[in-house]
């Protein structure tokens, strides 16, 4: 059982190695920027990003990147937690102004360090916390059983570290090398199996089989320049004239979700908390009226269609 920060020490010895060692600049990743700066904004964020169990797997990485969106919401997190939950003007201009004008420096990598020494200390003192976001993943819904859960977890991360090619991204909007991803990957694996231990004395933890959902993260969306109409127009025409398959009414959500994968719609968003992929679905999947879909969009809007003139396919 694991009730100490410093069960790890020699683990955070080989990562504070690993990363003053790189000789490398630190990548700044583009992302979206902070919009809304109430406490209870950024504390829902924050948890969503650094405190829960990481499950998204990604091609190997050979370099380290943060976004500013990332560093911002750390250091924003404790900000608010200091300040009585009151962020102060100037406070807010100055993160404003570094989403306008982003600039990572080679020695924010040791902010990487300073993330990962917080984030395992949450998981040992706040570890009710952290299982309880981690219930709020969709495939975890309705599983209220805490074994289950870590169970899961143990089969995806052994797995991970039998693939050279893949990795565990441990956060969203940060990158970390192959072999630093490795090491918290190996210590998230020694956290919860002696948290299953400590659940059930008999478990045969080497009798837990390997598990992979491979989700790739590293795939470079397009940025799209027009609104979400415009967006679902291109892909009406494309299909009404035979330039691609029918798409028949069970595969929409799917195929949806493979548009707004490929494409980045995040300009289109109304506001910080909207989700442009489920709003593109439920423009994308119309209405069926007396046997044929309907755009109610595409209707009222005749005069500013976009792809309208889009030839047949002979």
């Amino acid at each position: 059982m694991i009730t100490d920060f410093n069960y790890f020490a020699s683990r955070f010895d080989e990562l504070f190695h690993e990363i003053d060692s790189l000789n490398q600049q630190v990548d700044l990743i583009k992302n979206i920027s902070i919009r809304d700066f109430s406490k209870e904004s950024i504390s829902l964020k924050f948890n969503d990003i650094f405190r829960v169990f990481p499950y998204i797997i990604e091609t190997t990485s050979e370099s380290i990147g943060m976004s500013i969106y990332a560093k911002e919401l750390f250091d924003l997190f404790y900000e608010v937690s200091d300040f009585e939950g009151k962020i102060k003007p100037e406070r807010i201009s100055e993160s404003k102004n570094k989403f306008k004008n982003p600039k990572i420096d080679d020695s924010d990598k040791y902010i990487l360090y300073e993330i990962l020494e917080d984030y395992f200390r949450s998981i040992i003192y706040c570890y009710g916390d952290v299982l309880e976001n981690t219930k709020k993943y969709h495939f975890f819904y309705g599983i209220n059983s805490e074994e289950i859960i870590l169970m899961n977890l143990l089969k995806l991360y052994r797995s991970i570290l039998l693939d050279n090619s893949k990795q565990l991204c441990i956060f969203w909007g940060i990158t970390l090398t192959k072999k630093i991803s490795d090491i918290v990957t190996n210590i998230l694996i020694d956290f919860i199996e002696q948290r299953l231990i400590v659940l059930n004395p008999k478990i045969e933890l080497e009798n837990i089989p390997n598990k992979m959902t491979y989700i790739d993260n590293k795939l470079k969306q397009i940025e799209w320049l027009g609104t979400q109409q415009e967006l679902c127009e291109l892909f009406v025409e494309l299909e009404n004239k035979k330039w691609i398959p029918e798409i028949l009414t069970g595969e929409r959500r799917n195929i949806a979700n493979s548009i707004t994968s490929i494409f980045d719609l995040e300009s289109t968003k109304r506001n910080e908390n909207s989700n442009y992929k489920e709003s593109f679905y439920q423009k994308f999947k119309g209405e069926w009226l007396n046997g044929k879909r309907y755009y109610s969009f595409l209707e009222l809007e005749k005069d500013k269609l976009r792809f309208n003139g889009i030839k047949n396919n002979r």
